[in-house]
């Protein structure tokens, strides 16, 4: 696989998968007395319960910043999802004109990269896809992780702690598939009881080395008149690896009552653009 390739594809994934391997350690938290644990539980996951009548769909504006000792930019775009696991990235040039695309529907990806005249598509267990998104983010869940909600899957909760500095409980949890990725995989969840959203959202390792750390803040209604469990991260901020990596996503303008097919999410090539396997 050439460099001009990975440049282009690092250009692509980066906004859409949000992730690289995390350096942060787990949150410092305090105890809480029994009875408080079950009620902080309990409205979790009422909470959590609640937001799977949300709506399925989003559709915004957005623009990325990445600051890291490799690279600085910023692009704008919209980005459009579908749960469980459908996403669209269209990033634009200073005129306002399409200079890439990203779609994934969870299983397969496809990315378009216009001035260059080539698409690139395979699977997303492929190397180069992986290398972008490590152990710990699934891309059959890639609408929930944007939408700063946890995937409706059972819930096993083995602790429940105070945040010291008043943020909220973090909730350590599992998902009844992160079995699947080794069997040790916890999540860290900073739950905000006040607002009912998700602060934080980290996972680790059996080591607790943390492989994906998300925050999100400025929720918002994406439409007038939605239900309050529902409003979406208008930031959704990432530290990233030991290169320093700060990636904040800032979206907005939501379009109201968003609504797709799976055949919304598919990019097709332009004539003349050369198509390119990704293995």
């Amino acid at each position: 696989m050439n460099c001009a390739f990975l440049r282009s594809l690092l250009g692509g994934l980066v906004v859409l998968l949000l992730f690289a391997a995390g350096c942060a350690t787990l949150p410092a938290t305090r105890p809480l007395a029994e009875l408080q644990q079950q009620q902080a539980e309990a409205l979790f996951r009422e909470t959590i319960a609640r937001q799977q009548e949300c709506p399925c769909c989003f559709d915004a504006q957005v623009r990325l910043s990445l600051k890291s000792l490799m690279q600085n930019g910023t692009i704008s775009g919209f980005v459009q999802a579908k749960a469980p696991s459908f996403l669209k990235f269209t990033g634009l040039n200073p005129l306002g004109q399409p200079m890439m695309f990203l779609a994934t529907d969870g299983t397969f990806f496809k990315y378009v990269a216009v001035p260059e005249a080539k698409g690139y598509e395979g699977l997303v267990t492929a190397a180069a896809f992986k290398k972008y998104a490590p152990q710990g983010f699934d891309p059959a869940h890639g609408f929930f992780w944007l939408a700063g909600r946890l995937a409706p899957e059972k819930l096993r909760i083995f602790s429940v702690a105070e945040d010291p500095e008043g943020h909220g409980f973090w909730l350590e949890l599992a998902y009844a598939d992160d079995a699947s990725e080794g069997g040790a995989l916890r999540r860290h969840v900073l739950f905000d009881p006040a607002q009912q959203v998700i602060r934080r959202h980290l996972v680790a390792d059996s080591d607790g080395r943390i492989m994906v750390d998300v925050r999100y803040d400025d929720y918002a209604q994406a439409s007038e008149g939605g239900l309050d469990n529902c409003r979406l991260p208008g930031l959704v901020s990432i530290h990233a690896n030991n290169n320093g990596a700060v990636m904040d996503l800032t979206l907005g303008d939501w379009l109201p009552d968003a609504s797709f097919s799976a055949g919304d999410f598919r990019v097709d090539l332009p004539p003349g653009f050369q198509l390119v396997p990704v293995q």
